[in-house]
């Protein structure tokens, strides 16, 4: 994989991508118009039938609707009702046998505390077409299923940072004090990736506690250089659009997002290792229309919605038989070997230790 992409060859490709994840609110299934797939369930068998999916809003639930959507209801005669936002992993829990979602997209920490709270269904991949095409990497847990791949890295100004970053260590050089480096606080993605990379370099993982004074003396040392701890993405992206920061922890899709639209904006994947943003689908156990969310979660599968995936929103596909161009290839995790070599957090044991790990880290960013 390419340590650096080019501006250049950035902006040849047409997307728009955002990892925004917005308010909940559920509406009915509009679809718009999209190629659709002849798969074997063709036909209206579920027709007058819907099934509930709770997704992430922006270009996310875009891509879904145009292009996931019009296969799946022309496969089965159904609609989708949606839920749009971060994944309710609280209410679902509050709902014991009745739950208002049926299938959900979510990250490694929400699968993990799903799990805890036994809401996922163990999946059957008897009931996936796709699944034999599946990456190994994408069965990391039994009831979740990986869709697509995005990375950590950094993000930068090209007009300001000069020579370009190649290492995570980078952000740490003295050049930048006095606040032109941005980073995510540990609610948002990027934060924990980060310290697990830098944690990882001493030859640990950032949930071995007994390593934690190593760690955080490292962290410590970046602290004059932080010029914000954003609580949204898009808080760090406007100082770095603005010139009040120079460089920024960020992912792919959305450093291409900002190139894309004319910025001088760089984005590299340090040297000592790419944290994986992995994006998860999973069926909830008591799901009011189990068949159809089985039927949906091959949809989100199958080669031509992860392609729409990767081409719309820069994620890579988890199904080794979705072939996009090699420019697309150059911007993301595409294939078996680029997957295996991403840094994969350690999510259960994180959590078991999120509360102490948070209290060190805002000791020092706090």
């Amino acid at each position: 994989m390419k340590r650096m992409l080019s501006i250049a060859l950035l902006l040849a490709i047409s997307l728009s991508l955002s990892a925004c994840r917005g308010g909940t609110e559920t509406s009915s299934s509009n679809s718009g118009t999209a190629p659709v797939s002849s798969g074997a369930n063709n036909g209206k068998a579920y027709e007058g039938q819907s099934v509930v999916v709770q997704v992430w809003g922006g270009t996310y639930e875009e891509t879904f609707k145009k292009y996931a959507a019009p296969i799946f209801e022309e496969r089965t005669g159904a609609t989708i009702e949606y839920v749009i936002g971060s994944t309710p992993i609280a209410q679902l829990g509050s709902e014991g046998d009745h739950p208002s979602v049926d299938l959900i997209h979510g990250d490694a920490a929400e699968v993990v505390r799903g799990t805890e709270m036994d809401l996922f269904e163990t999946i059957d991949q008897s009931k996936l077409e796709n699944a034999a095409s599946l990456y190994p990497q994408a069965w990391e847990y039994p009831n979740a299923v990986v869709t697509n791949w995005g990375t950590y890295g950094i993000a930068y100004r090209t007009d300001m940072v000069d020579p370009a970053p190649t290492k995570w260590f980078d952000l740490w050089d003295a050049k930048y004090a006095g606040g032109k480096v941005g980073i995510m606080d540990l609610g948002m993605g990027g934060a924990l990736e980060m310290a697990d990379v830098v944690a990882r370099t001493q030859g640990f993982e950032c949930a071995d506690q007994e390593n934690w004074d190593n760690l955080f003396a490292k962290l410590a040392e970046l602290k004059p250089n932080i010029g914000i701890l954003g609580a949204q993405h898009a808080d760090v992206e406007s100082m770095l659009e603005q010139g009040d920061i120079m460089m920024c922890v960020e992912t792919n899709g959305r450093a291409i997002s900002m190139m894309k639209s004319g910025l001088p904006i760089g984005f590299c994947m340090p040297e000592e290792g790419v944290p994986a943003m992995t994006s998860y689908i999973a069926i909830t156990k008591h799901a009011q229309n189990k068949e159809l969310a089985y039927i949906l979660a091959d949809v989100l599968l199958s080669p031509e919605v992860q392609k729409a995936y990767a081409e719309n929103n820069f994620y890579a596909p988890s199904n080794g038989k979705t072939d996009i161009s090699e420019e697309l290839r150059s911007f993301m995790p595409y294939g078996e070997e680029q997957v295996s070599k991403l840094v994969y957090i350690d999510a259960a044991a994180v959590e078991a230790v999120k509360p102490e790990f948070t209290e060190r880290w805002n000791k020092i960013y706090k």
